[in-house]
């Protein structure tokens, strides 16, 4: 175990920057850090000045004005909230998103996606997408990351049932996956939709 600022951390799996501080590690137990309460034997991440970046809520938090359900949280590095699941329903700029949804943010608290729970397969921007998959769609309602639930024609290009695909702004293919549809097994629900936070 190693104690830093008086936050117990676990010594296995540990990364260190070259400086000698933390990149990531699990916490031992519950802690406060950088004012958010950050969920015991889960991991942190931070980035290099020292910023928290990633953590697991042990509760629910306001962080900028938006209330954060328990779970994973990014942050930016100015402390700005980055991705997190909204505790109760918020409005961005005149775009409502119901509590439980994901939503990703910018420095200023713009939203740029967030989720959509599906209760059965419906079109979302167009597009025939499959109830076992949360939707992220753009503030004004154009698919960000969908799988199909049947084949589909998007420019010209055929594209087949559980294809995941991520799309830009304009409704643009930036890049897909195949995902079995028919395997009869759950799948993890993605945090981020296009706006994913890169770790160097």
């Amino acid at each position: 175990m190693m104690v830093v600022s008086g936050i117990e951390y676990l010594d296995e799996g540990a990364e260190l920057f070259p400086d000698g501080s933390i990149h990531g590690a699990t916490l031992v137990r519950d802690a406060d850090i950088q004012g958010l309460p950050c969920a015991g034997g889960c991991d942190v991440v931070f980035f290099p000045g020292g910023r928290l970046r990633l953590a697991r809520l042990s509760r629910p938090v306001v962080i900028g004005g938006v209330a954060c359900a328990p779970g994973i949280v990014y942050v930016h590095e100015s402390g700005a909230l980055l991705n997190a699941t909204l505790a109760a329903a918020h409005e961005f700029a005149g775009v409502p998103v119901p509590a439980g949804a994901r939503v990703t943010l910018d420095e200023a608290g713009g939203l740029l996606e967030h989720s959509q729970r599906l209760e059965a397969d419906q079109l979302v921007g167009g597009l025939p997408c499959s109830a076992e998959f949360h939707a992220w769609v753009y503030p004004d309602g154009r698919p960000s990351l969908v799988v199909l639930a049947s084949p589909s024609v998007i420019d010209g290009r055929e594209y087949p049932r559980g294809a995941e695909l991520f799309l830009d702004e304009g409704g643009q293919v930036l890049d897909w996956r195949q995902v079995d549809l028919d395997a009869g097994r759950r799948y993890k629900q993605r945090v981020f939709g296009v706006h994913e936070a890169p770790f160097e």
